[in-house]
């Protein structure tokens, strides 16, 4: 049993934060992109690579891909006034929409051991996320994700969702001798591009470029939930029933 809905998305403005991390360094150049998905600066210097290429952990000589998306996001909040940072979308910015995501279990299991059907209130806590193809969460609530939002193709802007939970509660029946939870999707879409990062200081401390002022991602996903003109999420949401294993049910 699969029921298809509708849930409000709340969308957060932070332009404030653009503007900020937009005007607060001036004192660098910025890169501009080129073919191939790379980005270069006048002299002609051709910087990026994907994540795969950068090292599990910042080393002198090279900054991890991890630390590079936050850094950025530090730099968008306000955080770090010595580092800039840009994302240029591949093609004209128009998210790709990939359907709905992964079944992702919201309730704890209700086991029925009794000799009939019962039924169960299940209360669940449905999150729309946003996510990147590098780091897990730290695109939500912060400059990434505002980043992405600037970069999405005006005729779709409206499109780009924001992170949110909401609580749902359903009435839903379990046969005897089965255990159950219900699960919950939702429709997303992905915006790929280069994520670029300037360093105003190349020294070996958070923060810093590890020796180098400019990086940059080549293959940079983004991912956020599809919002419908009218504010919703489409979702689906399901009861995920199996038999209970042996000992779980009292003899």
């Amino acid at each position: 049993m699969t029921r298809r809905t509708t849930r409000a998305l709340a969308v957060t403005a932070a332009a404030v934060l653009m503007s900020a991390a937009a005007t607060a360094v001036a004192y660098a150049e910025t890169p501009q992109p080129c073919d191939g998905g790379y980005v270069c600066l006048k002299d002609g210097t051709v910087f990026g690579a994907p994540a795969s290429d950068y090292p599990a952990q910042s080393q002198p000589g090279a900054v991890s891909a991890t630390q590079l998306v936050s850094d950025c996001n530090a730099a968008l909040a306000g955080q770090e006034k010595n580092i800039s940072c840009g994302f240029y979308p591949n093609g004209d910015g128009t998210p790709t929409q990939i359907g709905f995501g992964p079944w992702q279990q919201v309730t704890s299991d209700f086991l029925n051991c009794s000799g009939g059907t019962a039924t169960e209130s299940y209360s669940a806590a449905e999150t729309y996320s946003e996510s990147n193809s590098v780091t897990v969460g730290v695109s939500v609530e912060s400059g990434i994700e505002d980043l992405f939002k600037t970069t999405v193709s005006t005729s779709y802007s409206y499109t780009w969702g924001s992170a949110q939970t909401t609580t749902q509660t359903y009435n839903e029946t379990v046969d005897p001798g089965d255990k159950a939870h219900m699960a919950y999707r939702y429709e997303e879409q992905q915006l790929t591009g280069t994520l670029w990062i300037n360093y105003g200081k190349t020294g070996d401390s958070p923060g810093q470029g590890y020796g180098h002022h400019y990086y940059a991602i080549t293959g940079f996903t983004e991912t956020s939930p599809v919002k419908q003109s009218d504010g919703s999420v489409q979702t689906e949401v399901t009861l995920v029933q199996s038999p209970a294993q042996p000992g779980e049910c009292p003899s």
